[in-house]
């Protein structure tokens, strides 16, 4: 008997499903596409050519960015990213994948019928008692909408709360425009998710993760998919994927060596950057000055041998303190009797 479901996302299907199919019955994708489908778009409509390739319905990239805003959402390059991805948007895109430029550029070039549809997208939930999900669309905050279904108003009132969703839809197109442009400027024509070069293929992930499955067998450290180079080292007090940066300067900080490694401890790095830092100056040091990660017997040995003053700070002595207090046997806190030359524990019982 199997204990777990069987998991194969290759498994065809028997009949072909809808995407309707994977979308809840009460879902708001469902009330974003009916809605849609009922306001006049012959404006956008009209604007558009029959020459050249087909275009994009007006009323899918629409239900999108009505969408996208309704959950959040303004970014033109998600919202693409989304259609390949998200349920919703693909049923609401009839599983086309529209690039994020034809949807930056659709909003930019009819802004104002954009924004003129939102009004007519509010007028119509509130004829269906969902004036709720209508503020929810202009103002994407999961905070009490200022139009309550179950309260009439006057028609001072009505016109009061029409100029504050005229507001509202303003400001989220202008939010929209804004992080179109940002991100314009940081990705420019790449959509910004994209896995980079060496891992954009089914094949190439599959061999990419085999090197590194194999490279972790050889190398017990945490193995980096980016940059196998890179290794899991602590810095400023947390674990991170780092290197490891070995400088030496003159004692009025003018840097005389300096070389990039990956390997977490300085230890074995004293004598490399002094040799170096030789090197490079053409002269001897006779003073080496580092801290405690650079403490060992075998650097305080062959620096002898140069005849090298080393100034570092023992590690074993500066975690001496740190130790005894945790261990109420340690060495220190034995009691040393000089006739019989003998030590003994201390009498404290644990």
């Amino acid at each position: 008997m199997q204990k777990f479901k069987p998991q194969n996302n290759t498994q065809y299907f028997l009949l072909p499903p809808s995407v309707e199919d994977f979308i809840k019955e009460d879902h708001l994708a469902r009330l974003i596409d009916e809605v849609v489908d009922n306001i006049d778009t012959s404006a956008i409509e009209n604007s558009y050519s029959y020459l050249g390739q087909k275009s994009y319905h007006p009323k899918l990239l629409l239900k999108l960015l009505f969408y996208g805003y309704a959950i959040g959402i303004r970014s033109g390059r998600k919202i693409a990213a989304a259609c390949e991805s998200d349920v919703a948007f693909m049923f609401l895109a009839c599983m086309y994948k529209p690039d994020f430029r034809t949807i930056n550029d659709f909003r930019k070039n009819n802004t104002d019928i954009v924004q003129h549809l939102f009004i007519e997208v509010l007028k119509l939930c509130q004829a269906m008692n969902m004036v709720n999900i209508g503020t929810l669309v202009i103002d994407s905050t999961k905070v009490r909408a200022n139009a309550s279904s179950r309260l009439s108003k006057t028609k001072e009132q009505y016109e009061q709360w029409l100029q504050n969703i005229e507001q509202k839809a303003k400001e989220v197109m202008e939010q929209a425009e804004a992080t179109d442009k940002e991100e314009d400027k940081k990705y420019g024509d790449s959509r910004g998710d994209e896995l980079p070069k060496e891992i954009n293929t089914k094949e190439k992930l599959k061999n990419k993760i085999k090197e590194a499955l194999n490279q972790v067998r050889e190398d017990s450290d945490r193995i980096n998919l980016t940059d196998n180079d890179a290794k899991v080292i602590r810095g400023a007090g947390n674990l991170r994927t780092n290197y490891n940066c070995q400088t030496s300067t003159t004692t009025n900080g003018i840097i005389v060596s300096a070389y990039v490694t990956n390997a977490a401890s300085d230890k074995e790095h004293l004598l490399p950057v002094i040799q170096q830092a030789e090197s490079n100056t053409q002269q001897k040091t006779n003073t080496i000055l580092a801290d405690s990660g650079y403490a060992s017997y075998d650097n305080y040995e062959q620096l002898n041998e140069l005849d090298k003053t080393i100034l570092v700070p023992d590690q074993e002595k500066e975690m001496e303190p740190i130790k005894a207090a945790l261990n109420p046997f340690h060495h220190n806190h034995f009691v040393y009797d000089e006739k019989i030359t003998s030590s003994f524990a201390p009498k404290e019982k644990h």
